[in-house]
């Protein structure tokens, strides 16, 4: 007996020691491939990207290689991956260099309900569900992501504009009983027309109780460095002349013509320049950066910026800052019928600059798809993609719902910030009913560049008119010079929702 007792503990034992031949490790999936990595944009970017690439080569033995600098689009033809802004996306396309992706290795949810995937409980890694595709907020899965019917890229991280604001300036009892003496209902705006009102009612008033006066409002009027200026602008033309029944928002869709000297252009421009009487200094010096500045020192009452700059907002001895929602109008154009709409609902859509924000895509003439297609996969899933957009050298949006559930990446670096109403903010900002995405067609910076000048000359003293009328015309003349039945093809294609052909017309000949 106790001899069998032994010889079951010998065998025991000899199996937890490795007694038995260990179980073969699974073959790394792309061991001693090379995936070429381009970053187009700021070193930021880069730096973030690279900072989260050493998992993925740990876990697939494969060799990346990250260029050392933000690469100009020329040079994307020499790397197999490539990340860039939203904005870039028509150009890449105009040129052939991204890759469409098969809607099938992204959805597989949707081959569940064709009986053509294992069940939920069987599907694992392989089936796609890591992906977590259908968590991407519908804005960056249907729009951001896709370029007509093609889906050229995936969603990284995101950009939207809200209104900071700091508390104690709507909620003194002081500033509260001034304001009903005035007739002013001092909460935060729902509409452009409030917002306006209580910015006029707060400038010059010591909201901050530093013993001095205040100002209303600061916005970046001056040097565009971020896009925020022209976004700004461009978020309240929307509010007036993004029609629920037009994907249209810049252009006429059958010739390309610019709508930006129409009414609600129009309008915008001189109820935004109107603002630049309530700003702490000269607006022309305000670019985004003194902006912020001026908002952290507790100086004007409300700002305008992208949410992902949150950490900007206050300094060392944090205030009590709001978030809000970018107002909206009880009023819009109709321009197929040229006329004004009153409305019982705010019309509030979203504008999304730079394109959306960040994506990544697989470059056409890459030698190494397969395992491009997986890096890319990797960027922007969802553990990786949390990662990068905390990062604080290039902050971004979720571009995922769950991730927008987590409110602020990092709240110590955002000391006084209700982080509630961040979260409630950017969830309406990205969730919004309408989104409108920052242009994305062939030559978009330039386009952007022409209405940046055109904003400053109004700003200036020109006549917002002519100011308007001037950027029509050199948005003419560049359309023109890339070929308008391209650039008409690019700008329906750009927009997801409106019919095109396979391919683009012919360049023109120069």
């Amino acid at each position: 007996m106790k001899r069998c007792w032994w010889c079951c503990s010998l065998l025991i034992l000899s199996a937890g020691c490795g007694g038995s031949e260990p179980s073969e490790k699974p073959e790394k999936p792309f061991a001693g491939r090379t995936v070429r990595v381009g970053v187009v944009g700021d070193a930021g970017l880069l730096t973030a990207i690279s900072a989260q690439s050493g998992e993925w080569s740990a876990e697939t033995s494969a060799t990346l290689s990250i260029a050392e600098r933000p690469i100009e689009i020329d040079k994307v033809s020499e790397y197999d991956v490539v990340v860039f802004s939203g904005e870039s996306t028509g150009e890449l396309v105009d040129r052939g260099l991204l890759t469409v992706w098969a809607e099938t290795s992204l959805e597989p949810a949707a081959r569940v309900i064709e009986g053509e995937a294992p069940a939920p409980s069987e599907a694992g890694e392989e089936s796609g569900d890591s992906f977590e595709f259908k968590d991407i907020i519908a804005a960056y899965r249907d729009q951001v992501t896709k370029y007509g019917s093609d889906r050229v890229s995936l969603p990284i991280g995101g950009t939207g504009l809200v209104l900071a604001y700091h508390r104690v300036a709507l909620e003194s009892p002081t500033i509260l009983e001034a304001a009903r003496a005035a007739g002013i209902v001092l909460e935060v705006p729902k509409t452009w027309e409030e917002f306006d009102r209580i910015v006029a009612f707060l400038h010059g008033r010591d909201w901050s109780g530093d013993g001095k006066p205040d100002s209303g409002v600061a916005l970046a009027w001056g040097a565009d460095t971020e896009g925020i200026a022209v976004a700004t602008y461009l978020a309240r033309a929307a509010a007036l002349g993004q029609h629920r029944d037009q994907y249209s928002f810049l252009f006429e869709t059958d010739a390309l013509r610019p709508r930006i000297t129409s009414p609600p252009f129009l309008e915008a421009l001189v109820a935004h320049n109107a603002l630049a009487k309530f700003a702490p200094s000269n607006p022309a010096d305000l670019d985004i950066v003194a902006a912020r500045k001026a908002f952290r020192d507790s100086k004007v009452a409300f700002l305008i910026d992208r949410a992902e700059a949150i950490a900007q907002w206050n300094g060392e001895k944090p205030a009590p800052v709001g978030v809000a929602q970018l107002p909206g109008s009880m009023r819009v154009y109709d321009p197929s019928r040229k006329e004004w709409e009153t409305l019982s609902r705010a019309n509030r859509p979203s504008l999304l600059p730079s394109g959306g924000g960040v994506v990544v895509g697989v470059v056409a003439a890459g030698a190494q798809r397969e395992a491009a297609e997986n890096y890319a996969r990797y960027l922007a899933g969802p553990s990786t993609s949390n990662r990068i957009r905390s990062d604080r050298e290039f902050p971004m949006l979720a571009t995922r719902n769950a991730q927008l559930g987590q409110g602020i990446a990092d709240p110590r670096s955002a000391p006084g910030v209700d982080p509630r109403g961040w979260a409630v903010a950017v969830g309406s900002t990205m969730n919004a009913v309408r989104v409108v995405v920052g242009l994305r067609i062939p030559g978009a910076s330039g386009y952007l560049a022409d209405l940046s000048a055109g904003r400053l000359a109004a700003l200036g003293g020109a006549p917002p008119e002519k100011a308007l009328a001037d950027v029509a015309e050199r948005w003419d003349a560049r359309t023109e010079a890339l070929g308008r039945e391209r650039q008409l093809w690019h700008y329906r294609r750009s927009l997801n929702n409106l019919v095109t052909t396979p391919e683009p017309p012919a360049r023109p000949s120069k």
